[in-house]
């Protein structure tokens, strides 16, 4: 595949009868090193502009975000599992939680799609049910 790619991610929250999406399309670069794979690409935010890194290691049974710059964290996500993770933002550090219920990967030629199923919970209280899907063009 292609070291830049087009990069699609939907992510969905849910909790109890409410719910929410978002979606967000950009460049990137993807490569692949010890079977594992790997996604750098820049979060732009809308008010100030300001810019955050973000790097996905990923395998069938491992994700690891890490993301720099006006957000601060990293979040692991491996299936089963608990993870617990300090996540700092311009309005204050939140302790994270995240319960992995599914991860599915995906490669066919030039696309590789990533889908994550998660319970997220703030500061030891449950925030929603997510699923996250990403999607990955070479």
């Amino acid at each position: 595949m292609n070291n830049d790619v087009l990069i699609k991610i939907s992510g969905l929250q849910s909790l109890d009868e409410l719910s929410d999406s978002v979606e967000l399309m950009a460049r990137g670069k993807y490569y692949e090193k010890n079977e594992k794979h790997y996604l750098l690409y820049d979060d732009i935010e809308e008010e100030s502009g300001m810019k955050t890194q973000n790097t996905i290691k990923f395998t069938d049974s491992l994700v690891e975000l890490k993301r720099n710059g006006i957000v601060n964290g990293k979040l692991v996500f491996r299936k089963g599992e608990n993870n617990q993770s300090l996540y700092s933002t311009p309005y204050g550090d939140m302790l994270l939680e995240v319960l992995t219920k599914d991860i599915a990967l995906k490669k066919i030629a030039e696309q590789v799609n990533l889908k994550i199923d998660y319970e997220l919970y703030a500061n030891n209280t449950k925030v929603s049910d997510s699923r996250i899907e990403i999607d990955i063009q070479g």
